[in-house]
C-alpha cells in the first residue's frame, strides 16, 4: 500500500506540475484528488498496522523478544 501512496504521490506532482505549465484549474482538482487518495491509503495502512498488534499495544515483535528473554531465565 505504501508502494501505491508513493506512485499517487509522483503522479499528483505531476498534475501538479502541468496545473502550473498550462494554468488550468483541471489539472489542479486532479493534483487535488490525487493526494486525497493517497492520504487515505496512508491512512488506511496505518489503522491496519495498529491493528495487527496484540492487545498490549506491542509490535509482534517486542512481544516474542519479551518471550524469549522470558524464557531464557
Amino acid at each position: 500500500m505504501l508502494v501505491a501512496a508513493l506512485g499517487l504521490t509522483i503522479l499528483g506532482f505531476a498534475f501538479l506540475v502541468a496545473a502550473v505549465a498550462t494554468g488550468q484549474i483541471g489539472w489542479a482538482w486532479a493534483c487535488i484528488v490525487v493526494g486525497a487518495l493517497g492520504l487515505l491509503l496512508l491512512v488506511m495502512d496505518l489503522i491496519r498496522g495498529r491493528s495487527a498488534r496484540d492487545g498490549s499495544g506491542r509490535d509482534p515483535s517486542e512481544v516474542a523478544d519479551a518471550a524469549d528473554s522470558h524464557a531464557a531465565r
